[in-house]
């Protein structure tokens, strides 16, 4: 049996928090989730969770990531998700794998989602954090990429630690889980089936919820209110400071330990997230109409934000999602909004 890819030929593809992995091809895996080529995955050399005394990596791109530059990833691949076990669903958002092995360009971009993911390399696990901007990355060799993503504001919890200090970098799993980490490394080398590692992570994490317990119900109202899959609630700062029975600073306090940035952040990568479903769930794309839907001003307003924050212009994205591979990130969220 070939040995699991090593970290060395793995780098860092988020889709965000998530549980990412590159994994071999197994003729004997069910369900077709097989890697490419041997040896392929995503380069990082050295592997940054290997590094020695590494505290944390801000991971932007050398190159600008406002531009054309990068397919979206979820565009990119043959995109599939699905919903966790039901007693995870309150923490959880869903199990994920995009077969990148047809994908039309080695250059992707990873856009901000209000999530944080926990990474398997294929030799060490990290935590990547939540991200405020888009994040350009190159994958040099075909591969199949699997993650486990937590709702907005469920991370924290499960980490043991604010996740305000993990935004835009990716962390060794051994910083929050110092135990644990090394038997869910053999765990994950032992199965060369995307699949496979993907759902015994969720095995793991089932038998752990018990210690952490249900989500706080003042986070869950924040993200309710920011418009996470749903339409926003509309209150200002000082209205949900008030409904929540604490003072502004204490909440933007609050949203920096749980989602990472301040609860108007949060807002606008939420927003920005109903227009990025809405677009793939349309039939006709018309952008002043998906702009009213989303929550925007206008349309101008709506080509402002997502620039902003995932460097390309609704366009662009309309553009992306037209491809053959698109179809499959399509289909995939034809029940999430």
């Amino acid at each position: 049996m070939e040995p699991p890819v090593s970290a060395h030929d793995l780098g860092l593809l988020t889709g965000k928090i998530r549980l990412l992995l590159a994994v071999r091809s197994d003729p004997a895996c069910p369900n077709g989730d097989h890697s490419g080529q041997s040896g392929c995955g995503l380069l990082c050399s050295p592997p940054i969770c290997a590094l020695p005394g590494y505290t944390g990596l801000h991971l932007r791109a050398p190159m600008a990531a406002e531009g054309t530059e990068g397919i979206v990833s979820q565009f990119a691949g043959v995109y599939r998700e699905w919903a966790p076990r039901a007693s995870l669903r309150e923490h959880v958002r869903c199990l994920w794998i995009n077969d990148l092995r047809a994908a039309r360009s080695s250059n992707l971009r990873v856009v901000p989602d209000g999530c944080v993911d926990i990474i398997w390399t294929g030799e060490s696990l990290c935590v990547a954090g939540p991200d405020t901007e888009a994040i350009l990355t190159e994958l040099p060799c075909r591969s199949i990429v699997v993650g486990v993503r937590f709702h907005p504001g469920t991370a924290a919890a499960w980490l043991g630690q604010p996740v305000g200090e993990i935004v835009n970098t990716r962390v060794p799993l051994a910083a929050f889980w110092r135990h644990e980490a090394p038997r869910l490394t053999d765990g994950a080398a032992a199965r060369g089936c995307g699949r496979q590692v993907a759902e015994g992570l969720e095995a793991f994490l089932a038998g752990r919820l018990a210690s952490v317990g249900s989500v706080d119900p003042g986070i869950a109202f924040l993200r309710r209110t920011a418009g996470d899959n749903r339409a926003p609630a509309g209150l200002k700062l000082d209205q949900l400071a008030a409904h929540m029975g604490t003072s502004e600073r204490t909440l933007r306090r609050r949203s920096l330990d749980v989602f990472g940035y301040g609860f108007k952040t949060l807002d606008r990568i939420l927003r920005f997230q109903r227009f990025f479903r809405l677009a793939a769930r349309a039939e006709k794309r018309d952008l002043a109409t998906l702009a009213a839907r989303a929550g925007y001003a206008d349309q101008a307003h709506l080509s402002r934000e997502v620039r902003r924050i995932s460097g390309i212009t609704p366009g662009d994205f309309v553009v992306q999602m037209q491809g053959s591979l698109a179809d499959s990130f399509k289909t995939a969220f034809a029940g999430h909004m």
